[in-house]
């Protein structure tokens, strides 16, 4: 049986305690919020993927951030298989984004309004796997080992799909366009 484009949500998990490194520029409840948001949007994300529904993604997250090989698949017909581990972190922090982190986004040509930014550590290994239109499937290791990423979003609300965390800038802490030192513990 095919599967069905109606919208469901699949079971969501809280995320985890959220260490909130603004110094009270945002709450803690608002920071607690706003990262439950983000795993709701990750529900959604999977949901979609798993439907080819491109045009979802593009409302969850900004262009930048859906890969180059998701979108090919996507375009013609497949569908992706996303694991929990790719979409739920084991642990959030929520920064600001100072003038370092904005000349960080800049460097990556993406954009740079944004006043916060999650820094998630998913854990690893963690592999997703692209499925044609024709069925043929190709797995692709997106975490050999539990990896750092950056977030960096706004809060919407969304009649239809809640609270979701739209995050249109984001990297690691391998990148060498240099994220900033406080990201990634150095």
């Amino acid at each position: 049986m095919p599967p069905s484009n109606e919208l469901v949500l699949e079971r969501v998990p809280a995320a985890p305690p959220v260490l909130n490194m603004t110094d009270g520029a945002v709450s803690d409840a608002t920071a607690q919020q706003w990262a439950d948001a983000s795993n709701r949007d990750s529900g959604w994300w999977k949901w979609a993927q798993s439907q080819d529904q491109l045009f979802m993604l593009r409302y969850l997250v900004g262009p930048a951030l859906i890969p180059a090989n998701e979108v090919e698949v996507l375009q013609h017909g497949g569908t992706v298989e996303q694991p929990d581990c790719n979409l739920y972190p084991l642990s959030w922090k929520l920064f600001p984004v100072g003038a370092d982190g904005k000349a960080y986004f800049a460097r990556k040509n993406l954009p740079t309004d944004n006043t916060y930014t999650f820094v998630v550590v998913y854990s690893g290994p963690c592999s997703e796997t692209l499925r044609s239109s024709s069925g043929s499937a190709t797995k692709i290791v997106d975490f050999t080992v539990d990896t750092t990423v950056f977030s960096a979003g706004v809060l919407r609300h969304d009649p239809v799909l809640g609270d979701i965390w739209f995050a249109d800038a984001g990297g690691n802490c391998q990148d060498p366009s240099g994220p900033p030192s406080a990201w990634c513990g150095r």
